[in-house]
Formats: structure tokens, C-alpha cells, sequence
């Protein structure tokens, strides 16, 4: 591929090639910067954080970028997204330094860590029957329980939206500020309906 059409390819297009850099916006000149070193053919990539500096049009030439890249890519993001599309196997740091490997995608590893079933305490001691009561659910976590996948999966559903409607809403910086704050609010809460779901399924288990 020729310097002119790498140039295309990250958004500056043929009339604006002869444009001195100190011309160029800051964004521009990130996405000069980045077009540059992969225009020296690496064949290994090391991204941290790379949604953070990146406007949505350039993230989304980088991630196209990466989809036919032959090197690898090891990257540290906290834009699940951005790991589903570019990540095939995970490192997943543990407690004491531990490191697992996971085959697949960070999407698919949530959903096996949701599935997976609550590991198996050892035999507490026998407790009388007012002790008892105090592990069952509540009203009140009762219908948490029977709500709350539902509404993981409409979080995770507006999230998908929210991906899309970014990668269409082009220059328009205002939208795209509005919906990463929506985005960061639903992750949030995505997280905390997780370990709620945890705790009440293991309360169950306790029944």
C-alpha cells in the first residue's frame, strides 16, 4: 500500500496531502502519528489505551486496520468493544500475581464467568433455624432475582446501540460525548448487576 493511499485510508484525503503539519488539528496529527509507525510495517502492536486518545473515526480506521493486521496485538483497554473486535485470547489477572489464559473474546469470557457455577464451600457448622432464615432471599431480593437478568440484557443490548450509534454519528462530537457518558453509566451499572446476581445466586445455592 502506497503513502498516499495509507493516507486515505485514515481520513485525509488527496487535497490535503501537501498540508504542512503544524496545520494539522491535534486529532489529526494523532492519527498522522499512528498511520506513521504502521506505515514502518511492525509486526507486533503494544496499545494502551487506545480509545482514549482516539477520536470514534479514527478508532474505527484502526480497528478495520487491525481486522487484516498479520502481526500481533497486545493491547490494554477498558472499552469492551474495542477487545471484542480486536482480541482473540485474554490474559486475566488474578489475586497474588496469578495469570489465566482465556481462547476468546472478552464478551464470551463474561458470559462463562456468569455461568459458571458458585464454587463449593466447605460445610459450615450447623446452624440453628433463626440462622437460617437470615440466608433467605427477602421479598425484596426475591424480586430483584427474577428482574435482574432481564435487566443485564437490556443493559448489554443498549450498549450494542450505543457502539453503533457512535460509529454513525461521524464529527458529530457533541452526540458522541453523550453517548460515551451513557455508555460509562451503563457499564457501571452492568458491573453492579453482575455482582448483585452473584451474591443472590450464591444465597440461593444457601437455602
Amino acid at each position: 500500500i502506497s503513502a498516499a493511499q495509507m493516507l486515505e485510508r485514515f481520513l485525509f484525503p488527496m487535497g490535503s496531502h501537501g498540508t504542512p503539519i503544524r496545520k494539522l488539528s491535534g486529532g489529526e496529527k494523532r492519527r498522522l502519528y499512528l498511520l506513521n509507525i504502521l506505515m514502518s510495517a511492525p509486526n507486533v502492536l503494544l496499545l494502551d489505551e487506545p480509545t482514549n486518545d482516539l477520536d470514534t473515526q479514527t478508532l474505527t480506521v484502526l480497528e478495520d486496520y487491525l481486522e487484516t493486521f498479520s502481526g500481533v496485538v497486545i493491547t490494554v483497554s477498558h472499552d469492551r468493544y474495542f477487545l471484542d473486535k480486536t482480541c482473540h485470547q485474554l490474559l486475566v489477572f488474578k489475586n497474588k500475581g496469578d495469570i489465566d489464559f482465556y481462547y476468546g473474546s472478552y464478551s464470551e469470557f463474561l458470559e462463562d464467568k456468569t455461568e459458571e457455577a458458585v464454587p463449593v464451600k466447605a460445610p459450615e457448622p450447623q446452624m440453628n433455624r433463626t440462622e437460617k432464615k437470615k440466608k433467605k432471599l427477602t421479598y425484596a431480593e426475591s424480586k430483584e432475582w427474577e428482574e435482574i437478568e432481564g435487566n443485564m440484557e437490556r443493559a448489554e443490548l443498549r450498549l450494542k446501540d450505543i457502539t453503533s450509534e457512535m460509529s454513525a454519528a461521524g464529527s458529530d462530537f457533541e452526540k458522541v460525548r453523550l453517548l460515551l457518558e451513557e455508555e460509562k453509566e451503563l457499564t457501571d451499572k452492568l458491573d453492579h448487576l453482575m455482582e448483585r446476581w452473584a451474591y443472590l445466586a450464591e444465597k440461593l445455592e444457601e437455602e
